[in-house]
């Protein structure tokens, strides 16, 4: 590419990063680039349209949420077999954890959600705005605008449910969103927050565009490139987020009428996923119903947080499992996701009797875990992050269920059927009637705890949806060690913590930004 670039992409930040880009901008610098053909706009669009990092930003709002908990040691047998201190996971993880007040200061140089998701959003600018001027195959030129509209209308999503305020019908049009930002070009101006319902309307708008350019777009195959699917998964679920319920349904419905295509994980062995030696894993492109994966698909890495402590035996954060109503304990009999989505430590690796009363039964999460032995990559790709038609199922029978008219509930639970036959060992599957439950807030409590079963570690669905059901009370224990009693640490119902703080990168360039205190005031 020997063009000039609008921007650099090196300099794809939202906030601060935009001054730092200024001596860049100069048209006759001979670092810019600017990109005139489909095939260069579709190459700005991989290289940083699509989602990165995500993995490492998603495992430290997991931390936030009632999925996970500690270990009573804080400690790991380092090689020798000796007792050592846990100096990686637990500390870097342990202001998410806590809710910490100031939670930008624990996160890694890694782990930048506000800044990667404007960085994905100013990438997919620089391609719409070049929607009438770009040159190439006009079916290739609608499927990249379809994708920067989808990818756009994907970052925005994760933003304004990170770092605006939870979705209230009533206080939409007032509450706290975040910045829009629909230009490439850097400026100096300083936006203010929109709101939380101007926001959703920018998604809706950048979904509604997306569906457009796709009915003319080139088609892909590959499960690495967002699709008509997406989109239409996306417009479901942002449906379902904002309580309308029709359109969430409909979208779905667009969706199932290619067919849901579960995987029947139901039909395989409990031995044969649980022996994570060979090549099975949950998340390749082997299961049929994953429409889109991105992200970094990471050799032997999904949550280090919670693996870092199988590999070496040792204290970390794991999938809830010690009290009643963790997500561990949430799992029936025969239900064949417990052993496809985790991984039991085996006793036998214990180097130290004091691990023995905690360790026999701590699961790790394995989902798409290519785990050989030790660490060791596998043979087959697998994926870290993925968009599956299983969330459209569930998008679909939460939104007949709260819709709640004549035959809904049936509707709800025909679709709770079909995925729970899929996940059930076929001598356990027990088909769910109206009779098992005795009303309707009851399917809805039975529709959610399904929807933690399936979709938790994934995206950050347990958090977006702990806040769309009002932030309820969560109570984390932390063990500084094995020893120590442990420090009680309480997200209490509605806490303003839910809401994540702006980044300093954006409050200390953008000084006209409204600051949400995320101090609990009235409770000190």
């Amino acid at each position: 590419m020997n063009m000039k670039l609008k921007y650099t992409i090196g300099c794809l930040f939202a906030s601060a990063a935009l001054v730092s880009c200024s001596d860049y901008l100069n048209e006759s610098s001979g670092d810019l680039l600017i990109p005139e053909k489909v095939d260069e706009f579709q190459s700005v669009l991989y290289g940083e349209g699509y989602p990165n990092n995500f993995t490492t930003d998603v495992e430290w709002i997991d931390l936030m949420t009632d999925d996970v908990e500690i270990s009573p040691s804080n400690g790991h047998p380092d090689s020798d077999g000796e007792e050592g201190d846990d100096t990686n996971s637990i500390p870097a993880g342990q202001g998410a954890f806590c809710w910490a007040y100031d939670i930008e200061y624990y996160l890694t140089s890694y782990a930048r959600p506000y800044e990667n998701r404007y960085k994905n959003i100013m990438a997919c600018n620089t391609v719409i705005e070049a929607a009438e001027t770009m040159t190439g195959n006009q079916a290739k030129i609608n499927a990249c605008l379809a994708q920067a509209h989808t990818l756009r209308a994907f970052s925005y999503f994760c933003l304004v449910n990170w770092y605006g305020l939870p979705y209230n019908s009533a206080t939409a049009d007032k509450d706290m969103g975040v910045v829009i930002r629909l230009k490439s070009e850097v400026s100096r101006d300083e936006p203010t927050r929109s709101s939380v319902a101007q926001v959703y309307k920018q998604i809706n708008d950048d979904l509604d565009k997306a569906l457009e350019y796709f009915e003319t777009a080139e088609t892909s195959k590959s499960l690495f490139i967002v699709s008509k699917k997406v989109a239409l998964l996306l417009k479901s679920r942002v449906a379902l987020y904002t309580g309308q319920w029709d359109d969430a349904i409909t979208y779905g419905g667009e969706i199932e009428k290619e067919g849901f295509n579960l995987y029947n994980i139901g039909a395989l062995s409990k031995e044969d996923m649980e022996n994570y030696y060979t090549d099975w894993i949950f998340l390749t492109s082997q299961n049929p119903e994953i429409i889109f994966t991105y992200s970094d698909d990471g050799s032997y890495s999904y949550h280090s947080f919670m693996e870092y402590a199988h590999m070496l035996k040792g204290a970390s954060f794991a999938p809830s499992q010690t009290n009643e109503g963790d997500l561990i304990n949430s799992y029936e009999e025969g239900d064949h996701r417990l052993y496809a989505f985790f991984m039991q430590d085996d006793i036998d690796y214990v180097y130290d009797d004091w691990f023995e009363e905690w360790y026999y039964e701590n699961y790790k999460v394995c989902r798409n875990m290519p785990f050989k032995h030790y660490g060791y990559a596998s043979s087959i790709q697998c994926y870290s992050q993925t968009f599956r038609t299983a969330e459209a199922l569930l998008n679909m029978a939460e939104a007949y269920v709260q819709r709640n008219s004549s035959g809904d509930a049936e509707k709800a639970l025909a679709l709770l059927n079909e995925l729970r036959k899929n996940r059930f060992a076929s001598d356990k599957y027990v088909a769910l009637t109206e009779a098992d439950f005795a009303n309707n807030t009851a399917l809805l409590q039975f529709v959610r705890d399904e929807r933690r079963r399936e979709l938790c570690f994934e995206e950050t669905h347990r958090w977006n949806d702990l806040r769309r059901y009002g932030c309820p009370r969560i109570e984390h224990k932390f063990y500084a060690t094995k020893d120590a009693e442990p420090a009680t640490y309480v997200l209490e119902a509605g806490d303003k913590n839910y809401t994540l703080a702006l980044p300093k990168s954006e409050t200390e360039y953008n000084t006209q930004i409204e600051i949400y205190d995320r101090r609990n005031i009235e409770a000190e």
